[in-house]
């Protein structure tokens, strides 16, 4: 019961500041308006266009504006959230199944059996050709080295 009576009296408290400033809004749009109707009425005796007066006025405009869109910008971007592009997730590739890694040795190899005639030249340091390597995992290491050594 009391929890009750205590947001019954903040809900007033509330209500009371609404109104109070719903008041205030009304006063100056009214104030605004009969401010604009003095202003257009002063530029009518003078003679002056409203065109004229912004010109020679012109710096005074444009830093006001600048700021009232600086501030529209603010109140537009805390209102409305930027969408996020979500992060696109590739997949992975599937690993390859190697079944050992086989270190051939340098030297020069030869009679394979899918290409008998090449000859394949290994050096101390760099790449290993792929035939190379895909004939010495089937086979085995050493019998390889029996086959197709020519060193």
């Amino acid at each position: 019961m009391p929890n009750i009576k205590k947001e019954i009296e903040t809900l007033k408290a509330k209500l009371a500041r609404l109104e109070q400033e719903q008041q205030e809004a009304e006063r100056e749009s009214q104030a605004l308006s009969d401010a604009s109707d003095q202003f257009d009425k002063i530029l009518e005796e003078q003679g002056i266009s409203l065109e004229a007066f912004i010109a020679h006025d012109l710096k005074k405009f444009s830093r006001i504006v600048n700021k009232l869109e600086k501030t529209g910008r603010a109140s537009r971007s805390k209102t409305a959230p930027r969408q996020v592009r979500k992060k696109v997730i590739r997949k992975k590739r599937a690993a390859r199944k190697t079944t050992h890694n086989i270190k051939i040795p340098a030297g020069t190899y030869a009679k394979l059996p899918n290409n008998p005639e090449q000859v394949f030249k290994v050096k101390e340091k760099g790449p290993r050709p792929k035939a190379l390597k895909e004939y010495a995992e089937q086979v085995g290491l050493e019998k390889f080295l029996e086959q197709c050594r020519i060193d």
